[in-house]
């Protein structure tokens, strides 16, 4: 069943934003997010190597604080981000850090990953004590799509921009990790490790 989502932000970001639906499909992975993480982590420990468990960890590493709207400014500005991608195709495949920023545009806080091949794109808005992410992956040299511009049905094979969903947990000063359960393409998990 589709959730709506609302956020409202305080000073400064406190302009009204209108709701937003998430699409039943992202829904259902967000509901799988633990179940998700539970197969990448299982298939690390079945075939990884000692390094492919200890950067699986590493991204998984530390509890979330929860999500205070009051505390949204603190999240915006420029970030490293490192993606690992765990289980399917591979046991564990980590990049090398990319730039990613967080900024405030008309009250809503918006998440872009600005370099390498494969980018996301989209919102990151607070829902019961979590950091909601609906966005779109895309590929460089394409334009990421409006998450509320996504059919209701998703042609995987059709394009390479496609809908994104997740979690922005905070884990320390300077420290967060957007988890990405079940994407569309390779993996079981997405771990994006933000450091600054």
């Amino acid at each position: 069943m589709a959730r709506l989502l609302a956020l409202a932000l305080t000073v400064p970001l406190a302009v009204p934003v209108a709701a937003q639906e998430i699409r039943p499909d992202d829904q259902a992975r967000m509901d799988q997010l633990d179940t998700a993480t539970g197969r990448a982590l299982r298939q690390v420990l079945a075939i990884g190597s000692d390094e492919d468990v200890v950067l699986a960890t590493n991204a998984l590493r530390g509890p979330a604080m929860p999500a205070d709207p009051a505390l949204a400014e603190t999240l915006t500005g420029d970030w490293r981000c490192s993606m690992t991608k765990m289980g399917g195709n591979m046991a564990v495949v980590a990049y090398p850090p990319f730039r990613c920023r967080i900024e405030a545009r008309d009250g809503v806080l918006h998440f872009d990953k600005l370099t390498g091949s494969q980018r996301t794109s989209g919102t990151i808005r607070p829902i019961d004590g979590r950091w909601i992410y609906l966005g779109s992956t895309f590929v460089q040299g394409e334009q990421p799509r409006r998450y509320d511009d996504f059919p209701a049905e998703i042609d995987t094979q059709s394009s390479e921009t496609l809908p994104d969903v997740g979690v922005l947990e905070v884990t320390g000063e300077g420290q967060a990790r957007l988890i990405l359960p079940l994407p569309y393409r390779e993996s079981i998990l997405n771990v994006l490790v933000m450091t600054r």
